[in-house]
């Protein structure tokens, strides 16, 4: 399988789309270091004095707060706010409609006969048979 099982269509934006999706994921991460700051401080400055590892934890969990009601608020209404801004982003419209493609060539592209294409299409279970290459090569239809 050459195809990546995550879709990225980050290429399909435009530049702008692009750079606003980039700038807000960069300012999303800050935000969560910003939040890890007094713990990474607290980690260096217990790191400087050269603890084994089980007194500086002890002394870094004894210190620091989890989240300080500040940084709880914080977080609260900066995730409100960015929730509220993603509502109002417009939602992306097709830019383009399908015709609708008549049995005879459909028949012509699959290299069918345009009857089966036809019954194929108005019957309620129809079943594709595929070659090796996943080129159909039969149609069977049913009820």
């Amino acid at each position: 399988m050459s195809e990546p099982l995550i879709i990225n269509v980050s290429r399909d934006l435009g530049w702008r789309r692009r750079l606003a999706s980039r700038a807000s994921t960069l300012a999303l991460w800050g935000g969560f270091a910003f939040l890890w700051l007094p713990v990474l401080l607290k980690l260096h400055e217990v790191v400087k004095q050269r603890l084994s590892f089980e007194p500086a934890a002890i002394e870094v969990l004894e210190t620091v707060d989890p989240l300080s009601p500040w940084h709880s608020l914080i977080a609260l209404l900066g995730t409100c706010a960015l929730l509220l801004l993603w509502s109002l982003l417009p939602s992306r419209k097709a830019g383009a409609t399908h015709t609708a493609e008549t049995p005879e060539a459909l028949a012509l592209g699959f290299s069918l006969e345009p009857e089966t294409v036809s019954t194929a299409q108005g019957a309620r279970i129809c079943v594709v048979h595929h070659d090796e290459q996943g080129r159909v090569v039969k149609l069977e239809v049913g009820g």
